[in-house]
């Protein structure tokens, strides 16, 4: 009968470790950082980095293209583009980051030279693209700078890619209104 109270024993005291030891173990991994855990703002800004990454690569194509059907993947890296990095806004919160309008803009530029169809892209328009392409160069590398290796807004890098985008959002609409 010892034998079998030991038993008894030995098994209430493992229930025991595993009902308040295991709960235990996982507060305690909830409350600090493991190094395979990740910053989900972090990563979607290495999505929006990206992205933006696409944007630059296209819009130098772009500023080549000889047609207006060569300009799909600049329109959808744009979209994509400007899409990423409205959620990434969204995700760091309290209007840390600024809105790119410009990038908006250039999607309405492209649809509004692809609205007539498939057609050669005019002389000026080219331009347009390549002095668009110049200009966001400043802004795709800026970006790059934009948040800390810690996940926290560069705030001067911010306010100078809020103001080149301004710039290249002011001068995109001087072009549509043309």
């Amino acid at each position: 009968m010892g034998r079998k109270a030991g038993f008894r024993k030995a098994g209430v005291w493992i229930v025991l470790v595993v009902l308040i030891g295991w709960p235990a173990y996982r507060i305690y991994g909830y409350m600090t950082q493991h190094p395979a855990s990740y910053d989900a703002a972090m990563l979607l800004y290495q999505v929006s980095q990206f992205q933006i990454e696409l944007l630059n690569s296209s819009l130098a194509e772009a500023a080549k293209a000889g047609a207006t059907d060569e300009l799909d993947s600049l329109r959808v890296a744009a979209y994509s583009a400007h899409y990423t990095h409205e959620r990434l806004a969204m995700a760091v919160g309290d209007g840390k980051l600024t809105r790119l309008d410009s990038i908006e803009r250039l999607v309405q530029v492209v649809i509004r030279l692809q609205i007539g169809g498939e057609r050669a892209i005019k002389p000026e328009e080219k331009e347009t693209l390549a002095k668009a392409s110049a200009m966001f160069k400043d802004m795709y590398e800026g970006y790059g700078k934009l948040l800390s290796s810690s996940g926290k807004v560069v705030s001067s890098q911010s306010d100078k890619l809020a103001k080149l985008d301004a710039e290249l959002d002011e001068w995109l609409q001087k072009r549509l209104l043309r």
